[in-house]
C-alpha cells in the first residue's frame, strides 16, 4: 500500500514525505514546528535546531485537517479532521492516537485552555461549538447559538472563551465552567449599515475572524470585516469600551510581543493599520500587500512581517520608525498561508501550499532559507511557545 501511494505521488508530480519517526520522546518540544498539511492529512514537524524534518503524524485519510496546536504542557498534538467532523490527540512522547471524537460540521478552528484540559473547537458550518475534555478525551458539549464561529480564544486563567462569529457582527463569550454562551458582544455598526444596504451587506457577511488578546488578557481586540471598526472588549466586564476605525475589510488584530501594538491588515485597500492601546488610536498606517493572512513579529517587537499570500510576498516593517523596510519576494505563482514565529522572537516559519515548502525568514538578517517536501497543501504552522495562528 505505501509503495502505491508512492508511486501515485510520483506520477501527480507530489513529493511525499518520509519519516520514520511517530513520537517525539527524547526532544524538546519546544524547539520543533508543526506542519498542518490539508492534502496529505498529516501533521509533519521540522526541528529548528537544523530545520531537517524528523517526523510525521498521520491525522486520518481524506480529512484535511485545518490546522493542529500542541497542547500548552507540551504532551499533546491536537488537530480537527475537517471533512470527517471529528477531532484527535496525539501523544507525542508515545505516538498514542486518541480518538476520532465525534464533534459539529467542519471544525475548523480551536483552542486549549492554559491547564491543558479543555479544547473549544469551532464548528464552522455548524454554528456550534465543541467542549472537549482532553483528560477523558470525549465531547462533554455542544454549545449552540454562533454564525460561522472562526477563532477560539481562552483567558489566562482559563474561566472564558471568546468565540468570533465571521457570520455575524458580534463575539460570544463562553463559561468554561458551564459552557454556556453567557454574552453576545455585538462589533462595529455594520448592522445600521445593512439596513440601508441589505443587498451588500447581508448578501455574504464578512463579521469577525478572531478576538485577540493583549498578552495580559485584560482585553481583547475583535475587528469587524464590513464596518473597519475594531472593538476593544474589556474582558472584566464584557463590554465595548472603545471603537477604532481602520481600513476597508479589516482582517483581525495582532499584538506585539508586549501587547502595546495592535495590527489589524486591512484587505479592503491594502493597508495595515497601527493601533496603540495605550489609549486606542490608529498611529500610524502602512502599506500592505493583496490578501494579507498573517502579521508576525521578530526582535522583541521592533520587526513586523504582513503576509501577502496572493502576491506571494512578505512585507517588513521597522516598528519603531514606523515605515515599510522591504518586500520579500518568494516566488512566482505561489500562495502563502499562514506563519509562526518561535518562542525567542527570532523567526518565522511561513507555510506556502502550493510549493509544499516551508519559507523561514531570520529576524535579523531577513534572509530566507527553505525547507522542502514538508506534505501536501502546507496549511498552518504551530510552535509551543511561539507566536501562533491560524487563517
Amino acid at each position: 500500500m505505501t509503495r502505491l501511494v508512492l508511486i501515485l505521488a510520483l506520477l501527480l508530480g507530489l513529493s511525499a514525505p518520509v519519516m520514520a519517526e511517530t513520537s517525539l520522546a527524547g526532544h524538546d518540544i519546544s524547539s520543533l514546528v508543526f506542519i498542518t498539511n490539508k492534502d496529505s492529512n498529516d501533521v509533519t514537524v521540522i526541528d529548528s535546531k537544523n530545520n531537517n524534518l524528523i517526523a510525521r503524524f498521520e491525522i486520518g485519510p481524506w480529512c484535511a485537517p485545518h490546522m493542529s496546536m500542541v497542547s500548552c504542557d507540551g504532551r499533546l498534538l491536537l488537530a480537527p479532521r475537517t471533512k470527517k467532523n471529528d477531532f484527535v490527540a496525539i501523544d507525542l512522547k508515545s505516538g498514542e492516537k486518541f480518538g476520532p471524537i465525534p464533534v459539529g460540521f467542519s471544525p475548523e478552528h480551536f483552542d486549549c485552555s492554559p491547564d491543558s484540559k479543555l479544547c473549544y473547537v469551532a464548528n464552522f458550518e455548524e454554528g456550534t461549538v465543541s467542549a472537549i475534555d482532553l483528560t477523558q478525551m470525549v465531547e462533554v458539549a455542544r454549545i449552540p447559538g454562533f454564525a460561522e464561529p472562526h477563532g477560539v480564544t481562552f483567558t489566562p486563567d482559563g474561566s472564558k472563551a471568546y468565540i468570533a462569529n465571521f457570520g455575524a457582527h458580534e463575539v460570544g463569550v463562553v463559561d468554561t465552567k458551564t459552557h454556556q454562551l453567557i454574552k453576545r458582544i455585538a462589533v462595529g455598526s455594520a448592522y445600521k449599515v445593512a439596513a440601508l444596504n441589505p443587498d451588500r451587506y447581508l448578501a455574504e457577511i464578512k463579521g469577525i475572524a478572531n478576538a485577540t488578546p493583549t498578552p495580559d488578557g485584560r482585553y481583547v481586540y475583535a475587528a469587524d470585516g464590513d464596518s473597519g471598526e475594531v472593538a476593544v472588549i474589556d474582558t472584566a466586564t464584557d463590554s465595548v469600551i472603545a471603537s477604532v476605525r481602520v481600513g476597508a475589510e479589516p482582517w483581525r488584530a495582532y499584538s506585539s510581543p508586549d501587547g502595546s501594538l495592535m495590527l489589524v491588515p486591512n484587505n479592503g485597500d491594502k493597508t495595515v493599520s497601527v493601533i496603540s492601546t495605550k489609549d486606542n488610536k490608529v498611529v500610524a498606517t502602512l502599506k500592505g500587500g493583496e490578501g494579507m493572512t498573517g502579521i508576525n513579529f521578530t526582535s522583541n517587537g521592533r520587526k513586523a512581517y504582513a503576509i501577502s499570500s496572493r502576491e506571494g510576498a512578505v512585507y517588513v516593517y521597522d516598528m519603531g520608525k514606523m515605515r515599510e523596510i522591504k518586500r520579500l519576494k518568494l516566488g512566482t505563482n505561489v500562495v502563502l498561508e499562514t506563519a509562526s514565529t518561535t518562542a525567542d522572537g527570532n523567526r518565522l516559519y511561513l507555510a506556502c501550499s502550493t510549493t509544499n515548502s516551508v519559507y523561514v525568514i531570520d529576524g535579523e538578517s531577513d534572509q530566507v532559507s527553505v525547507v522542502p517536501n514538508v506534505g501536501h497543501s502546507p496549511w498552518a504552522v504551530a510552535i509551543l511557545g511561539g507566536y501562533n495562528y491560524c487563517h
